[in-house]
């Protein structure tokens, strides 16, 4: 009985929450919620509207639950548009974009890493100083050097002119700064050149850093438009964002395509992330630790 009275009071001796800790932990909590609501609600409402019968866009749009739903909107894109062509045009130059940025990106990031040559410090701070740069006051000379080139109307004249990529050279800097000269050089004893020591060492232990490169560069071109709707003309060669766009113009405005074509836009991007997050959480979390 002692014993058990004992326990007793220890148990009554533990501290107990005070409730001002738990009414904090409840109002963060809540504005979490409401946080995480204001991010996924305007994704919700875009799909919903893309659902509503033609004409009924903005005369329910506040009805967050509509009873009735209709295709009628992704139906008539694909059969009076050419959204088909327009997603495959924007996968291609996607892909070949981020490819291409990814290779400038990890060459010029394992120069100014892991090489020492006279004037390394002065060429990294001029590449960050380039980003300050605004890329509208580049247009015009990139356009008429894509016209010298004869490169209007192509995949290249879109993805050349604007691959190299300032910040992705840091990123990928930094992160091969993170990577032990030891290792290289004795892969250079054991006969390595340096070609083999890039791709067989280098790249395979920055695979995190390429990873979050990737989603990044090619959620820039996904969504990239001013540069696109410049190059392109024809709409067999337009990318999702410019088709869309057309959507919307001085003589009609057909939102609820827009809506429709905006949805298809998110769903790839929205995968990739999800592929490859492990990797992107790797790579922002190890980015850092190379800073010297």
């Amino acid at each position: 009985m002692a014993a058990r009275a004992s326990d007793t009071a220890i148990l009554s001796a533990k501290p107990r929450k005070k409730p001002r800790i738990i009414v904090s932990k409840i109002l963060m909590t809540l504005f979490f919620v409401m946080l995480a609501v204001a991010f996924v609600f305007p994704l919700y409402w875009m799909v919903i509207s893309s659902l509503r019968p033609e004409g009924r866009i903005f005369v329910d749009a506040f009805d967050v639950f509509p009873s009735v739903l209709s295709l009628d909107s992704y139906r008539t894109l694909f059969e009076e548009e050419p959204f088909g062509r327009w997603m495959l045009n924007s996968v291609l130059q996607t892909g070949g974009f981020a490819i291409t940025a990814l290779f400038l990106c990890t060459t010029g990031g394992y120069a100014l890493a892991k090489f020492r040559f006279r004037g390394r410090n002065l060429l990294f701070v001029l590449i960050l100083v380039s980003q300050m740069i605004p890329f509208h006051l580049l247009i015009v000379s990139l356009f008429l050097m894509i016209i010298q080139l004869g490169m209007v109307e192509s995949y290249w004249g879109a993805i050349i002119p604007i691959a190299a990529s300032p910040i992705g050279i840091f990123f990928v800097r930094q992160y091969m700064l993170s990577i032990d000269d030891e290792l290289l050089n004795a892969a250079r004893v054991d006969g390595a050149n340096e070609y083999q020591i890039f791709w067989s060492i280098v790249l395979p232990n920055a695979r995190p850093a390429i990873a979050t490169l990737f989603i990044l560069f090619s959620l820039e071109y996904w969504n990239n438009l001013l540069w696109p709707l410049i190059v392109f003309r024809q709409a067999e060669n337009m990318p999702l964002a410019v088709g869309v766009s057309r959507l919307v113009n001085q003589y009609r405005a057909q939102y609820d395509l827009v809506m429709a074509g905006s949805t298809l836009a998110t769903i790839p991007i929205i995968l990739l992330f999800l592929f490859l997050r492990r990797q992107v959480m790797e790579g922002l979390a190890a980015t850092g630790t190379g800073m010297k």
